[in-house]
C-alpha cells in the first residue's frame, strides 16, 4: 500500500524513511546540554548491557517525549493544512489562516489566567478551536453556485483571528499573572512537553486522523464542484462537519501541546504537491512526511543555534519556510497552484 501511494511521486519509500529515521535518532541524541551523541550511545549500550532503564532517564524524561512530539505535531498540522485547502478549494488555507489556531491560544491564554494546568489545557485548546471554527463557517454560508464565498469565508478567519489576538492582549495586559507563561508557550517550544501531555495528544491526534480518513472519498468527490458533488448525493454540511472536527481535533491538540506552531500547515503540502501528490490520500500521506521532518529538523536547529539556550522553533519554520514558499511559488508548482485555485 505504501509503495503504490509512493509510487507516482518522485520521492523514494526508502530514501523518505531513512531521512526521517535519521532526524529522529539526532534529535534524540543531540541537544544544547547533556548528554551529547556519543554519551547518548554509551549510555544507550550500557542501559542495553545491564538491562537497565535508570542511565537513560535523561533521555526518556527529555529528548524522546520533545522527539514524539516533533513527529504528532508536525503530522498534524500537515494533514490539517490539506483537508482545509481540499475543503476550501484554496492552495493558501491552513488553520491559522482561517482564525483556528487564534481560537485555540485565546482558550489557552484563558485557562493560565484561571491558573488551570495540566491535561485541562488540551480540553480549552480544542473548545477555542472549535468555536472559532464555527464562528468562521457559521459568518459565511457557502453558497453552492458562488466561489466568492470561499474568498469571504477566508477574510472572516482573518478578521476572527486578528479579533482573538487583541482579545488575548487585553486579557494578559489586565491579568499580569499569566504573562510570564503566556510569552514562552506562544512563540511555540517543544522543551516543555512532559509524557503525560503526549499521551493524550496522541490519542486526540489519532482521532483526528480516524476522521480524516474516513471522509477521502467525500472530499474528494467534492473537489468536481460543489453542485455537482450534491447531485450525485454528497452532504455537504456533514462533510464540513467531519472536516471541522478532524482539524479541530489535530490542531487543538498541537496548540495545547507546543503552542501555536506557524507556517507548517502550508507549506507541507506544497511540498507534497511539488513532488508530485495529486490524489488526497497521496497529499496527505507526502504532507504528513514532510510535516514531520520540517517540525524534526527545526527543532534540531533550534537547540543548536543559540546554545546553550533555545530559539523558538516556529520562528525558524517561519524564516525557513517563507523563501522556500516564495521559491516554489515561482518554480514548477505554480501551474498546480492555479488548476487548485480553479
Amino acid at each position: 500500500m505504501l509503495k503504490m501511494l509512493f509510487q507516482p511521486l518522485s520521492l523514494k519509500p526508502l530514501y523518505a524513511l531513512a531521512a526521517l529515521a535519521v532526524l529522529t535518532v539526532l534529535s534524540i541524541s543531540y541537544g544544547a546540554g547533556s548528554p551529547n551523541i556519543a554519551d547518548s550511545l554509551k549510555l544507550l549500550w550500557h542501559s542495553l548491557s545491564g538491562l537497565s532503564l535508570a542511565p537513560l532517564q535523561p533521555l526518556l524524561e527529555l529528548r524522546i517525549p520533545r522527539t514524539f512530539a516533533a513527529l504528532l505535531v508536525g503530522a498534524a498540522l500537515a494533514i490539517s493544512g490539506v483537508i482545509l485547502q481540499n475543503l476550501l478549494k484554496n492552495p493558501l488555507a491552513d488553520s491559522g489562516l482561517i482564525g483556528i489556531n487564534s481560537g485555540a491560544s485565546l482558550a489557552v491564554v484563558i485557562a493560565i489566567i484561571l491558573q488551570l494546568h495540566g491535561l485541562s489545557l488540551f480540553f480549552w485548546a480544542i473548545f477555542g478551536a472549535f468555536i472559532s471554527a464555527v464562528l468562521v463557517f457559521a459568518l459565511t454560508p457557502r453558497n453552492q453556485t458562488d466561489y466568492s464565498s470561499l474568498t469571504r469565508l477566508v477574510l472572516a478567519g482573518l478578521a476572527i483571528a486578528s479579533t482573538f489576538q487583541g482579545l488575548m492582549a487585553a486579557l494578559l495586559l489586565k491579568f499580569q499573572n499569566g504573562l510570564d507563561e503566556y510569552r514562552f508557550w506562544v512563540l511555540g517550544s517543544l522543551n516543555r512537553v512532559e509524557p503525560q501531555f503526549l499521551l493524550t495528544a496522541g490519542v486526540l491526534i489519532a482521532l483526528g486522523v480516524i476522521i480524516t480518513f474516513s471522509v477521502i472519498r467525500p472530499l474528494t468527490l467534492s473537489l468536481v464542484g460543489d453542485q455537482l458533488a450534491q447531485s450525485l448525493g454528497l452532504n455537504l454540511k456533514l462533510l464540513e462537519l467531519a472536516c471541522i472536527a478532524a482539524v479541530v481535533l489535530m490542531t487543538g491538540s498541537a496548540v495545547a501541546l507546543t503552542g501555536p506552531i506557524a507556517f507548517l500547515g502550508l507549506i507541507a503540502p506544497y511540498f507534497s504537491r511539488a513532488m508530485g501528490a495529486v490524489s488526497i490520500p497521496q497529499q496527505l500521506l507526502c504532507s504528513g512526511y514532510f510535516g514531520m521532518l520540517l517540525l524534526l529538523a527545526a527543532d534540531i536547529l533550534a537547540r543548536t543555534l543559540v546554545q546553550p539556550f533555545e530559539a523558538p522553533v516556529s520562528i525558524l519554520l517561519t524564516l525557513l519556510g517563507a523563501p522556500i514558499l516564495i521559491w516554489m511559488v515561482r518554480q514548477n508548482n505554480l501551474q498546480n497552484i492555479v488548476q487548485m485555485e480553479k
